[in-house]
């Protein structure tokens, strides 16, 4: 499989994340709630998205913002924490978006002296659990819910690199792949 485009979102970029968040299902909103939501709720939510210690990263396997992942830095905690979360649309779970939103997200954290990262998802949730193993979390089971926690190991210049690189790759896709006007064809 080849690497998935993954890219740091911004401010400018909140249309393509309310789009992504209205394609998503009921189950894939309550999977990433943890209840079931209704749409006044999710745009509440994304209305706040980026007022806060808040980095949001996008997967764009065909181009098109398919995947997001979102960490949360607790702003003065005593041991360097934040939470994950992210979501997938339905059509593209399975195919390693969300083990790439989560390698991204713990390089972030990592390179921001984040020591643990926290998820919670519905104890039914086993595939969030399987691909919280499969970053070495360890899994707590809380009232029909689980936290998963991955310790997050000190920056080298090779993490800082790893995501200065990953940036850089997920921008040259999205140029190289930018739609062409008529005026350009022409030309």
């Amino acid at each position: 499989m080849y690497e998935l485009p993954i890219r740091r979102l911004r401010i400018f970029d909140k249309p393509k994340i309310i789009s992504h968040f209205r394609n998503l299902d009921q189950e894939t909103l309550k999977s990433r709630f943890g209840i079931p939501v209704g749409p006044e709720f999710v745009e509440f939510y994304l209305s706040g998205l980026f007022d806060n210690a808040t980095l949001v990263f996008g997967a764009l396997p065909d181009s098109h913002l398919r995947g997001v992942g979102e960490l949360h830095i607790v702003p003065d905690s005593r041991n360097s924490v934040a939470e994950a979360a992210f979501t997938v649309e339905p059509a593209w779970q399975d195919q390693g978006v969300g083990d790439a939103l989560l390698s991204r997200i713990i390089t972030a954290a990592r390179n921001r002296r984040v020591r643990e990262v926290h998820m919670l998802c519905l104890a039914t949730n086993q595939k969030m659990r399987r691909l919280a193993l499969k970053h070495k979390a360890d899994l707590n089971l809380i009232t029909g819910q689980v936290e998963a926690t991955v310790a997050a190991p000190w920056p080298t210049p090779f993490s800082l690199a790893e995501e200065i690189s990953g940036e850089y790759h997920a921008m040259a896709r999205a140029i190289l792949s930018w739609p062409q006007t008529e005026a350009e064809d022409v030309g």
